[in-house]
């Protein structure tokens, strides 16, 4: 169908939104976890309501190949990038139009552009609706930049339309992004900006949501959110109105929070009394040089302890994950862990990563910059996850490092470490009312069983590849050429044989200037 004839002919039309993803544990698996992209029900509630959307996260389910796209939407991370690739040549050569966005799609659109029929820059509210009528009119532009976030322009999410897909339906937005600048965030790099959506209106999407998803799922899955912000604690007073208007409504709700908001006595008290019952929050490290190094400084490791205890005590369970940084910790750090935790009463982390320089970040520059190369050679993009090392040790030998890590994480998510954790938690939260919670943190032990792929290195460059990364189902009748094949196929490179970062990965947008206002890079990436 040409996209003349598509004006006026919208109900007929199939759009696609797809959420790109591979195993970053290399084993070929869905990662059907509590938290799932919400792109697609925020991309189909901004367009016609008389359209035809599928929504597929690639974390849940394959999409379906046989399928037909005149418009389709593909977002993901850095490191699946290869896969997205692939998923948009595929239908391209099967006659669709292709958008990508996503945090990729911003900072690096120079890089994008010739793979998609589209770019987004920036948050998909203040384009879509317009790339969508360009569409209709067959004027579709490479580029699409957004205008500034605006709370009131935000819709419903189309909820009803993958309500069988998640475990928690009810996955929403009361902020957006953080105020804080860790230095190996992707926020950072996006450009740091802390956006807030009025109580009234979290809650009348929540109420909304409940409407639409009522005869789809079960009764109690209307009274469970999740909040998918990247830090619902950035600004304390809107935290708090949030609670008190959540209150009334009697769900059960969890989201991310940093360290400074859970160290508050009285915030944690309005959390729990809204209903509030876990909470991610980004721990990240027992060693102080790590933290400082990281820029993280609103979390105060002498306090983890009196906050995960303060948390049990209101019926809130901290899930919260570490990173092992190379440039400052090593084995005899790596060794105090599991007492670090046991002390702490963490136990066992959700999960225990590398930091690793994301592209586009400060940390990714900072360490690019440096006049000898500390980062691996021949590291592709897909090894930019956080489970496989791209960055040299400093303080020992990689494959010193890499045993010492072995070990920890068969220490770490041993079978008496994961029961120890339920022998502290379990009765004190029992003991205080709340099974509830109790409950959550018996299903989510089922979760940190550690089980790696028995081929990995966890070097970049030489670790085994995810499955997904060849899994696009493309013919020899799919490439124009071996050089298109090449161009679609092979592993996008990010350093070079010595380790030295390759100049393309050196210019990146930032997309947010002051106020979460669009900077002049990102306006600068239409022309």
């Amino acid at each position: 169908m040409s996209p003349n004839s598509l004006v006026g002919r919208r109900c007929e039309m199939k759009v696609g939104v797809i959420f790109a993803y591979m195993d970053f544990h290399r084993k070929g698996r869905h990662h059907r976890g509590v938290l799932q992209p919400q792109i697609g029900p925020l991309i189909a509630a901004l367009l016609p309501p008389d359209v035809n959307v599928d929504i597929v996260n690639d974390t849940w389910e394959d999409p379906d190949w046989t399928k037909d796209y005149d418009l389709l939407f593909i977002s993901s991370l850095h490191s699946d990038f290869d896969r997205a690739r692939q998923i948009s040549h595929y239908w391209r050569r099967r006659g669709a139009k292709t958008v990508y966005g996503g945090i990729m799609a911003s900072t690096y659109s120079h890089l994008c552009k010739p793979y998609f029929d589209a770019v987004v820059v920036g948050d998909p509210e203040g384009c879509v609706q317009q790339l969508y009528d360009d569409f209709c009119k067959g004027e579709l532009r490479p580029v699409y930049v957004s205008s500034p976030y605006d709370a009131s322009r935000v819709p419903v999410p189309r909820f009803d339309l993958s309500a069988g897909k998640q475990i928690i339906p009810i996955a929403i937005e009361a902020t957006r992004g953080c105020p804080f600048t860790c230095e190996f965030c992707a926020l950072t790099g996006f450009g740091t900006r802390y956006h807030i959506r009025p109580p009234e209106m979290v809650v009348n999407e929540i109420k909304q949501a409940q409407r639409m998803l009522r005869g789809l799922v079960p009764a109690y899955k209307l009274y469970t959110a999740v909040f998918n912000d990247n830090n619902i604690g950035g600004n304390l007073a809107h935290l708090r109105q949030l609670c008190d208007a959540i209150e009334p409504l009697g769900m059960y709700w969890g989201s991310a929070i940093t360290f400074n908001a859970v160290a508050d006595p009285d915030v944690v008290k309005a959390l729990s009394r809204s209903g509030c019952t876990f909470l991610f929050m980004g721990l990240e490290s027992f060693n102080p040089a790590a933290i400082a190094d990281m820029q993280k400084f609103q979390n105060a490791i002498e306090k983890t302890k009196r906050v995960f205890d303060q948390c049990r005590k209101n019926g809130i369970l901290v899930v919260s994950g570490l990173m092992i940084n190379p440039l400052v910790d090593d084995r005899d750090y790596m060794r105090t862990i599991p007492a670090h935790l046991r002390a702490s009463g963490l136990h066992v982390p959700s999960f225990i990563c590398f930091e690793c320089p994301i592209p586009g970040t400060p940390h990714f520059f900072r360490v690019a910059s440096e006049e000898t190369p500390s980062f691996l050679p021949n590291a592709l993009l897909r090894d930019f996850t956080g489970y496989t090392l791209v960055t040299k040790p400093r303080r020992e030998s990689v494959g010193d490092f890499i045993e010492a890590y072995r070990d920890l994480m068969d220490t770490t998510y041993s079978s008496m470490a994961r029961y120890r954790k339920l022998a502290d938690d379990v009765p004190r939260l029992l003991m205080n009312g709340h099974p509830w919670t109790a409950l959550v943190d018996l299903i989510m032990h089922k979760s940190t069983v550690w089980q790696p792929h028995p081929d990995r290195t966890y070097l970049a460059g030489t670790d085994v590849p995810p499955p997904e990364g060849t899994a696009v189902p493309l013919t020899d009748d799919d490439f124009e050429s071996e050089e298109e094949r090449r161009a679609i196929m092979e592993p996008w490179r990010v350093t070079d044989s010595e380790g030295r970062v390759l100049p393309e990965w050196l210019l990146s947008t930032k997309v947010f200037g002051p106020k979460g206002r669009i900077s002049s890079e990102a306006q600068h990436a239409v022309a």
